[in-house]
């Protein structure tokens, strides 16, 4: 069966509005949280990007309170926010622009721009000249132009932008970078050819070009740098296996870790909110730490700690930690998803983005232990939660994860995040419900007790949920993220497999499993079904890969990437067999459950052709599934009608193929007669 089009239909079933704490659909897409934040580098100022009227614009807000300022009116998304020394412009990307906006709106010039794609403008220290990140000779580099000069006086038009000038060689993928201090150097975050398979850290001399390895290469992951005050920089190493944040000097000679732990303090991306941050003096920084599918902000000293010396350019083999586990303090005033934007420029607060499975993603204002006025308490600074959805939030209402582990059939130790409805406790009596199975995406990431709304609803109607952090996945060491290379499609389904075996023979289970995730969970969903096709009762793929190889070839450069840093190359006559066992498109025949996927026509990263060929071979095949397309979307959605009309088709394809005797409207409406049918 094959579904090209129309609205999403009805499920089968009976849920009201009530029964889901007032949770609908419509309501959920409403939720709409900022993005971006940057802190102003002189005042209690934050810029971050919002949707207004369809397209995401840049706003100004005052930390001190009151409404915020939009400062961009485009008709394209605009991102990347980057504030200028003294506060007065900020630099920002709209499409394949570089452009500097004055803060209050009132001028708006172009810097430069390539239709390769241009992203990441960051000023140098003196305001003078601007980095930023360009595709225009087919590798991510970093180019440097200087910034335009306002004119005051004259009326705003576009002067003649300067020629920016290419500062990183060809032959490497530039993933993060930031300026030092000084201005002096750039530290950049690269993928190196022929086998991109590590991060490493180089310092570039802005002046000359000339570059050296500080960090990373071998087995050693390194990402993040951000700049001291002082000179040198943070940065994230997994040279004992587990991310930890290390200072290095002006000149990348001298190193000092400073966490220890088997924990992790970092994500491998190094991305902003995922590395750590120097306070303005230098005395303190602040880390994430991960645990159990959650991250705390600690803030810890750096001071009073004996650097590792090396000889000229020699990275650290085993650096000593120097400052002892639990010297930091923990600043965030509940558990959850936990991000820091940077310090205030006093020092005394912290800014952060929080977020939990009842909380959506906010700015607040955490007081920095022994810096802040005494009796300070954090501060929420955006309230992303409609009130229509508040009461349905309470901690009485929102069901909460409970963590599990299972042994995987190679006995691999894998972890997960299990939600239950309310009555399912697994006693004698008590409800036996159907699970839903999701991988995440990435896969070099891990799922996160994040701000899901929609996981939310699904189990409030009577699904049980089980995130499964399989192998492969971030959060638990070097070893354990590396255990999925060369096995794309194979172990890591076997994870997913064996951890659905272990929920459906639990005593609150009836034994029905359903798979649903997006991008490589979307691929996982896939590869599941294909090989253990009679356990499944429903399976939801949205944008997922069906050919490897073919996405290889297909797909956009960093997709192109994480896949050969993975699995190599399926030009490399010794990995072509690997590539072919983990593609699914070559046993959909052996697909046994319904099957609904969606995916957007602009889609890039897994191309369209991955669903064409994939149907395909459903139909030759005559399989049952249901295919929709969103044509204005491309990786995910962003437009909330295809966000509703998404979660209204997924829920009635696992409420109908999941659950018997439901009957309920796609929005969560309540379709009985008893209160007019109406929430």
């Amino acid at each position: 069966m094959k579904q090209a089009g129309g609205t999403a239909g009805q499920p089968r079933g009976g849920s009201t509005a009530a029964a889901t704490g007032g949770l609908t659909i419509e309501r959920l897409v409403a939720v709409d949280s900022p993005r971006e934040f940057r802190i102003h580098p002189r005042d209690r100022l934050a810029v971050y990007s919002q949707d207004v009227a369809g397209a995401r614009q840049l706003l100004v807000l005052s930390l001190r309170g009151g409404t915020a300022t939009q400062v961009t009116a485009s008709e394209k998304d605009v991102a990347d926010p980057d504030w200028s020394p003294d506060g007065r412009r900020l630099a920002y990307t709209r499409g394949d622009e570089i452009r500097i906006v004055d803060a209050d709106g009132s001028r708006d010039v172009f810097v430069a721009g390539h239709p390769a794609g241009v992203s990441m403008p960051r000023w140098s220290p003196d305001g003078l000249q601007i980095a930023f990140r360009s595709r225009r000779r087919g590798w991510s580099q970093v180019n440097v132009v200087d910034a335009p000069v306002p004119k005051r006086g004259r009326p705003a038009r576009e002067p003649r932008p300067p020629e920016p000038r290419t500062l990183t060689a060809v032959g490497y993928d530039v993933e993060d970078f930031e300026w030092s201090a000084d201005g002096g150097t750039i530290a950049v975050a690269t993928f190196r050819a022929p086998e991109f398979t590590v991060s490493e850290i180089h310092l570039v001399d802005v002046a000359s070009g000339d570059e050296r390895r500080i960090a990373g290469g071998g087995k050693e992951w390194a990402a993040g740098p951000r700049p001291m005050p002082g000179g040198g920089f943070l940065y994230l190493s997994d040279a004992d296996g587990w991310f930890q944040v290390v200072r290095v000097s002006a000149d990348g000679r001298e190193k000092t870790v400073l966490t220890t732990g088997r924990r992790e303090h970092g994500e491998p991306s190094g991305g902003y909110g995922y590395a750590a941050f120097a306070s303005p003096d230098g005395s303190r920084f602040v880390h994430g730490e991960i645990h159990d599918a959650l991250i705390d902000l600690v803030v810890a000293p750096i001071g009073g700690a004996t650097p590792v010396k090396r000889g000229r350019g020699r990275p650290p083999k085993n650096p000593r930690p120097t400052v002892a586990a639990g010297a930091g303090e923990v600043v965030n005033p509940w558990p959850g998803l936990w991000r820091s934007v940077g310090f205030l420029p006093d020092g005394a607060w912290l800014a952060a983005i929080g977020e939990s499975q009842d909380r959506p993603q906010d700015l607040w204002l955490l007081p920095v232990p022994g810096v802040a006025p005494e009796g300070s308490r954090p501060r929420q600074i955006t309230n992303s939660m409609p009130a229509v959805l508040a009461a349905a939030f309470r901690p009485d209402r929102t069901v909460a994860g409970e963590r599990i582990s299972f042994k995987a059939r190679d006995g691999l130790r894998i972890e997960g995040t299990l939600w239950r409805p309310a009555g399912a406790s697994g006693k004698r009596g008590a409800a036996r419900v159907p699970t839903i199975v999701y991988p995440h995406g990435g896969p070099t990431w891990q799922a996160y007790r994040a701000w899901v709304p929609f996981k939310q609803l699904l189990v409030r109607e009577g699904f049980a949920f089980l995130d499964i952090d399989f192998r492969g996945s971030t959060g638990y060491g070097r070893d354990f993220r590396n255990a999925n290379r060369g096995e794309w499609g194979h172990a890591d389904t076997f994870d997913m497999i064996d951890g659905a075996r272990w929920a459906a023979a639990q005593s609150w289970s009836n034994g029905r499993l359903g798979i649903y995730g997006g991008s490589y969970g979307g691929y996982l969903v896939l590869s599941a079904l294909v090989e253990e096709p009679g356990l499944w009762q429903a399976g939801v793929d949205l944008y997922g890969d069906s050919e490897i190889a073919e996405s290889f070839r297909h797909g956009d450069r960093p997709g192109r990437l994480d896949l050969g840093r993975m699995m190599g190359s399926p030009d490399d006559p010794a990995k072509a067999e690997l590539f072919r066992r983990g593609s699914p498109l070559y046993k959909a025949e052996h697909i046994e459950a319904p099957l609904l996927i969606l995916h957007g026509r602009k889609d890039k990263r897994v191309v369209p052709l991955m669903t064409e060929k994939m149907v395909e071979a459903l139909e030759i095949e005559g399989k049952f599934h249901e295919v929709h397309w969103y044509d204005e979307e491309g990786h995910g959605w962003e437009r909330r009608e295809n966000k509703r009309d998404a979660f209204n088709r997924i829920r009635a394809f696992l409420r109908r193929h999941l659950m018997d005797d439901l009957d309920a409207k796609p929005d969560g409406s309540d379709a009985s007669t008893k209160a007019g049918g109406r929430d």
